[in-house]
């Protein structure tokens, strides 16, 4: 007689293997959650780089993910409200000529979201900033030379909330 024979030989074990599922489940979609999360800020860095002319990496540091540590959690994408200093973005010394063709600095014309500024009277002052640029962009308060004021652009949560969508 032939045939075939079914037992349940090794059933308790895989009932325990089982009870692990919904475990496994929810730590797969909490990874996929946080996956989603860090190519969508990637990829928000990219669009605001774009946006208002700037390097990606110096947003990098500005634009924070915070991760979903549950299944009931959200990611979170956020930006700091701290200005960038205006040295970040492009920009160039602009010059003019006196008497005699002898040029005397006129000012700083940056290039902030594809719109060029002139700030007539503003300077680099290249013994402060960071690594990261040449120096600050600084403008006299009064007529002394000492009340300088730093000047900053836009924020990324400036950025982040008014020329993105959500």
């Amino acid at each position: 007689m032939s045939g075939v024979k079914v037992s349940l030989a090794g059933i308790r074990e895989q009932l325990v293997r089982l009870d692990e599922l919904p475990k496994k489940i929810n730590r797969a979609a909490l990874m996929a959650l946080n996956d989603t999360g860090e190519n969508l800020r990637a990829q928000i860095l990219n669009e605001m780089g774009e946006t208002v002319n700037i390097k990606r990496q110096v947003l990098r540091d500005r634009v924070r993910l915070t991760k979903a540590r549950r299944i009931a959690d959200a990611v979170r994408i956020w930006a700091l409200k701290r200005g960038l200093v205006l040295s970040h973005f492009p920009h160039k010394q602009m010059y003019r000529t006196r008497k005699k063709g002898k040029r005397v600095r006129a000012g700083i014309r940056v290039n902030v979201g594809g719109v060029e500024k002139n700030l007539p009277g503003a300077f680099i002052v290249p013994s402060m900033g960071s690594s990261k640029t040449d120096g600050l962009i600084a403008r006299r308060t009064g007529k002394d030379r000492l009340p300088i004021e730093v000047l900053y652009g836009p924020s990324p949560s400036q950025i982040l909330n008014t020329r993105l969508p959500d």
